[in-house]
Parts: C-alpha cells; sequence; structure tokens
C-alpha cells in the first residue's frame, strides 16, 4: 500500500487532526443521539427505501384520534389490575411511566382493580373523559373469591417451583387472578346495563413505550380476527378465546395427559387475552376448575401460562392466536430472510407484545412503523456498528389453535381425554 500523501507529516500536525476529528465524532453524536437521522437530513431514509408488504386499510383514524364507533362496531372493554408485590425491584417511577402510557392513551374504556391505597394514583393516570372504573374491593390479591383461603396451599406447591428464588406466593396469586378480574369486570358491568361485545385482559403494565394505540384494540380489526378465526376451528365466535402464542410446544406433548398437570413452556403468552362475555364465562369457569383440580393434588400451578399451555391441549377448538415467529405464514415468506439471525417480521420492537401492533388499524399500524424505524436509525455511541432492522413491520394471519398443534404434533393428534368436570355455571361471593 502506498504512502498517504493527504495526512499530516509532522507529529503535531497528526494529533492536531485527531483532536479534530474527536470533536467532530463527539458533536456528532451527541446532535445524532439528541435529534435523530432529523439532524442531518443527507441520512434519512424514505419510507420507499424500505421494504414492506402492502396491507388493506381499516378502520383509519385522522389527526391521531381513533374515528368515532358507527352502530355497526362492537364495544370493547380493557380490563387490568395493578396490585404492586412489595419484593418487586421495579422503580415506583417505572410503574408510572407504563401505568401513564396505558390509561393516558389508550382511549377504550377501561376497568382496573386495585387497593384501596392505589386507587387514587392510579384514577389519576386517566383523563376526566375517558371511560375508566376503578374497582378498591380487595385489598390484597388472595381477597379475591377464588383464591381466598389459599396461601397454605400456595406455600406448598411453591417448594416445587424451579424459580422459587424469583417468586412468591402473592406473585403466583397476581397471575391467577387474571381470569376471574375479566370475568368479575364483565358481569359487574352487565348487572348495570353496561354490555360489551369483547373484553380483554391487558397487562396494566405492558405498555413500556410511548405508542399511537388510541381506540385499541380496533373493533373492526376484532370483528375482522374474530371471522376469521371462526372459518379456521369451526367453532363460533362468541365461543373462540384469543390468547397469543410465543413458540410451539415440543413434539413431546403428542403424549401429554390431563393429570400429568400444567405445561411448563414457553408456548402461550399471558399478557393479553380474552373474547366475547360468553367465552369469558367458559373460561374462568373451566381455568378455575383445573386450577383447584391441579392445587389439590399440591401440583404447582403458579404460572397461569403452564395452566394456558395445558387448557390448549385438552380445548384446541376453543382458541385462536397470533404467533410472531411462524415459519409459515407468507408475509414471513414475502421477505425472504437469508440471515437466521433476522427478525421474522421486520422491526416490531418487541416479540411479546407484537399483538398490540396486530390488534391495531391499519393507519395507526402504519404510524407505530414509522416509530419503530426512527428509533433503529437513530445512530448509538455504542453498538452503532451493528446492523439494524429497518424492515417496516409485517402483518400476519390469524391461527386456529388446532393447526398449530397438528403441525407440532402430527395431523393424526387429538386432544387428550378430559375427566375433570367444568361446571355450567360458577358465582363468586364477595367477603366483606
Amino acid at each position: 500500500m502506498g504512502r498517504l500523501y493527504f495526512l499530516p507529516t509532522t507529529l503535531k500536525a497528526r494529533l492536531a487532526l485527531a483532536g479534530t476529528l474527536t470533536i467532530i465524532y463527539i458533536v456528532a453524536s451527541t446532535l445524532y443521539i439528541r435529534y435523530g437521522s432529523s439532524a442531518f437530513p443527507l441520512l434519512q431514509t424514505k419510507a420507499d427505501d424500505t421494504q414492506h408488504v402492502l396491507l388493506p386499510t381499516q378502520n383509519a383514524t385522522t389527526n391521531g384520534k381513533a374515528a368515532p364507533s358507527t352502530p355497526e362496531q362492537p364495544r370493547i372493554l380493557l380490563v387490568s389490575a395493578f396490585f404492586p408485590l412489595p419484593t418487586s425491584k421495579i422503580s415506583q417511577a417505572d410503574y408510572d411511566m407504563w401505568l401513564r402510557n396505558y390509561l393516558q392513551s389508550v382511549t377504550t374504556d377501561v376497568y382496573l382493580y386495585t387497593t384501596p391505597e392505589q386507587a387514587a394514583r392510579v384514577q389519576a393516570f386517566r383523563d376526566g373523559s375517558l371511560n375508566l372504573t376503578v374497582d378498591a374491593n380487595f385489598t390484597s390479591i388472595f381477597d379475591i373469591p377464588p383464591l381466598k383461603g389459599k396461601e397454605d396451599a400456595y406455600t406448598k406447591i411453591r417448594k416445587k417451583d424451579r424459580e422459587r428464588p424469583r417468586h412468591s406466593i402473592e406473585s403466583y396469586a397476581v397471575l391467577n387472578a387474571k381470569p376471574y378480574f375479566l370475568h368479575s369486570a364483565v358481569t359487574n358491568l352487565a348487572a348495570r346495563g353496561v354490555n360489551y361485545d369483547y373484553a380483554f385482559w391487558n397487562d396494566a403494565t405492558s405498555f413500556h413505550k410511548e405508542h399511537h394505540y388510541r381506540k385499541w384494540p380496533s373493533p373492526s380489526r376484532v370483528d375482522q380476527i374474530w371471522d376469521e378465526g371462526s372459518k379456521l376451528s369451526g367453532t363460533k365466535k362468541e365461543d373462540l378465546l384469543f390468547v397469543p402464542m410465543w413458540a410451539m410446544p415440543h413434539n413431546t406433548m403428542a403424549f401429554w395427559q390431563e393429570s400429568m398437570g400444567p405445561i411448563d413452556s414457553k408456548f402461550s403468552e399471558g399478557f393479553f387475552f380474552g373474547g366475547s362475555p360468553t367465552a369469558i364465562d367458559w373460561w374462568a369457569r373451566t381455568f378455575y376448575t383445573y386450577h383447584d383440580n391441579y392445587l389439590s393434588l399440591e401440583i404447582f400451578i403458579g404460572k397461569d401460562q403452564s395452566l394456558i399451555n395445558a387448557l390448549f391441549l385438552l380445548f384446541p377448538s376453543r382458541f385462536i392466536t397470533v404467533w410472531y415467529n411462524d415459519p409459515e405464514a407468507l408475509t414471513h415468506i414475502a421477505l425472504n430472510r437469508t440471515n437466521p439471525e433476522e427478525s421474522f417480521l421486520g422491526q416490531c420492537y418487541s416479540e411479546w407484545f407484537y399483538y398490540q401492533f396486530w390488534l391495531a388499524d391499519a393507519q395507526t399500524q402504519d404510524a407505530m412503523r414509522e416509530q419503530w424505524i426512527r428509533s433503529a436509525q437513530k445512530w448509538r455511541l455504542w453498538g452503532w456498528w451493528n446492523p439494524r432492522d429497518t424492515t417496516r413491520c409485517q402483518d400476519t394471519r390469524v391461527l386456529s389453535m388446532t393447526e398449530v398443534l397438528k403441525r407440532r404434533l402430527g395431523e393424526a393428534w387429538r386432544p387428550p381425554g378430559r375427566h375433570v368436570n367444568v361446571p355450567q355455571s360458577i358465582k363468586w361471593t364477595i367477603s366483606q
């Protein structure tokens, strides 16, 4: 390699050049971190330069606010709870940020359970013009009817938790209270003459970042998903329950039986689930019947997702799902990924929370795509050399749980026999 004649020849001049380049580097880094690519117009990427698959427009919004519902659109309720654990390592500042991202941004009606001590704090995050019901009837998570008096039983099964140091019996109860909270909110409001077509459990702290979700989930999108899910599963819309999934179960689950208990694997996601009031009633009855059965046998049931996994196999026709990492999804195949390290569906921020994007209307999805791409394009002082995904986040299809399980366990697979009797109705009494 020949000599580089454009470089200074003296040591003093070279040190001056190095110092100048360092200052330029620091200034440029600071500007990019603070303002993103807008600080350098020539570095900005046009929307047309990113790979994408065109999606149909639905439920359009105007000026960032969702268009008002039409009489044909279903009414949707979100149900959440906030019972912070005394052993939690999450700071109050983080809790406040996540609650604010949820309650100040999402305009859908919300029914939220919390303790009397937390009620005013939670209420303060919601704009007075938005519908929020705060239910502070329970001072402890073990006060809810299906879990009342079960502290000793939970203490016994805790010995069987492979992650015991990380979990308390209260953490088990918070997870297992979700079906009751969802069912109770729907029935409480119905008793007041307030009825909804769909209701969904949504973890109150699931919105970790600022977002564009307003009228979420999109009513028209939900109707579309349930219509398609009913065709795929052969189950009536009102009997379908939606639960997102993370990954396929192990193929040895082809031999799983009801008596073996909950399935401890990353199959289902418990952050969000729901359906019609009819489906929610079935879900509460079924969940707690199996919960109590396994608990009576001192089988570990401290993780709701493990019990959900078991119910997937026992009642597959009842469930529809979405799977971010579906290798057979047409939108994934269209991306023609060649590097196994690349994401399945593009820049979608978080695979765990993909369902948030998936349940939004088309215009909101576009707004989130742009937000994630801008974030990915920001220059980073550390890690700037790593490749970043600027492929627009793709939509994907709804799946029936029967299809998912047969794809993994074989076309000849059939649900195992059921011997636990689920009652036709259930009525809980709140102790005063």
